[in-house]
């Protein structure tokens, strides 16, 4: 006769047995996917590097399993090596935090999945990419990285011996449309009505700019206008590079209480960047100016955090992380909104408080790498101090 607990363990053990028997694992095959019409290519010498990033739904359906829950984003490489030596494909230029396909496999398992969690396993490790690219051979599959939504930089670094190859992508990731999609920025920036080349006159026209944000009528002071970045496309690129978010797709505090205003519209590009352990993000809110310099775009943006009321370390974060990420050519100080002591804040229009030295900080962006030592200065009160003390 069996005994109750028995009867249990064997009530359990058929339990499990069925879940896992329901637990089934089908991947669409990827020909009958669309994401490789959307390939980008580059070449180089020999190596001719092709990209292409899947939307949540083909990655869905690629994997059979809903990567974006578990905040993975595959990226699709194919790389043909025609140089006469091996490459190593540098699977952290892609992504530092990347994920191993096994890993990736893992944590999209299924509670009780038996034989389908060993088919996913399989399956994911079939599609991953061998990073070794032996001459003359073509390697194609998948990278799994964490999530970006909207624009996305796939940066493809190959290394062999005594020669380094990167190639950079900035992919529009499909479902999602950066602001630069929705709206005819190259327009707002063709209708510059002020082009000016000498940097002394830049610098007179900068310290008359606003002080501040305002409303859609024109009136008020809300946040310091505190930053002037200088170029074109290379702007928005640097702020991907640097690991920033399009704020477009997430939702600040500061839209609560009506978006700021500068040139009677609000911001062209917004972009965010929050930090783990801090419940703090750094926000930066752009426009498109009514001025050139030397033919680039001039850039007027605002920079703060939301619960920081010291915005020179906001500004101070921005510019150190862009020239970082070595994509600042020139940077210099004006004068700006005015000196506000922390002990007599001003407040924005969320009625938040804010101090500052009143400069803003100008940044000539460039469209290549510029190591932080080969960085140059706008010829400017500030550079001319630094120049006499020998600091």
């Amino acid at each position: 006769m069996i005994r109750w607990r028995q009867l249990r363990i064997l009530l359990a053990a058929l339990t499990l047995s069925g879940l896992s028997a329901c637990a089934s694992y089908r991947p669409v095959p990827l020909e009958d996917l669309a994401f490789k019409t959307r390939v980008e290519t580059e070449e180089q010498a020999g190596l001719r590097v092709s990209v292409a990033v899947p939307s949540r739904e083909e990655a869905r359906r690629a994997f059979g399993v809903n990567l974006q829950k578990r905040g993975i984003q595959p990226v699709w490489l194919e790389i043909e090596n025609r140089t006469g030596k091996d490459f190593w494909f540098m699977m952290s230029g892609l992504d530092p935090n990347y994920f191993s396909a096994h890993e990736a496999a893992y944590m999209n398992h299924f509670r009780f999945g038996g034989q389908a969690n060993r088919q996913m396993d399989d399956y994911f490790a079939d599609l991953g990419i061998e990073p070794l690219v032996a001459s003359g051979a073509t390697n194609s599959g998948f990278a799994f990285t964490n999530e970006t939504v909207g624009t996305r930089e796939v940066r493809v670094r190959l290394y062999s011996d005594k020669d380094v190859r990167t190639f950079n992508f900035f992919v529009s990731v499909p479902g999602t449309r950066s602001e630069w999609e929705q709206k005819d920025l190259e327009s707002i920036a063709g209708q510059a009505s002020t082009d000016i080349e000498s940097e002394q006159d830049l610098r007179t026209v900068l310290q008359a700019l606003p002080c501040c944000t305002q409303r859609a009528d024109g009136s008020g002071e809300g946040e310091p206008l505190n930053l002037v970045l200088i170029g074109d496309e290379s702007i928005l690129k640097a702020f991907i590079t640097a690991g920033w978010d399009e704020a477009v797709f997430k939702r600040d505090f500061r839209s609560l209480f009506g978006a700021a205003y500068l040139y009677g519209r609000p911001p062209d590009v917004q972009f965010e960047k929050s930090r783990r352990r801090v419940d703090s993000v750094n926000l930066v809110q752009l426009w498109i100016s009514p001025l050139r310099y030397r033919g680039k775009s001039v850039i007027v943006a605002s920079v703060g955090r939301n619960i920081d009321p010291n915005v020179d370390e906001a500004v101070q974060y921005v510019v150190e992380d862009l020239a970082v990420a070595e994509t600042v050519r020139r940077f210099g100080i004006v004068g700006g909104v005015g000196a506000v002591d922390r002990r007599n804040p001003r407040r924005n229009f969320a009625h938040a408080p804010y101090w500052t030295n009143g400069n803003r900080a100008v940044l000539e962006m460039s469209s290549q790498p510029v190591e932080l030592g080969d960085i140059d200065f706008f010829d400017w009160e500030w550079d001319r101090k630094i120049r006499q003390t020998g600091q």
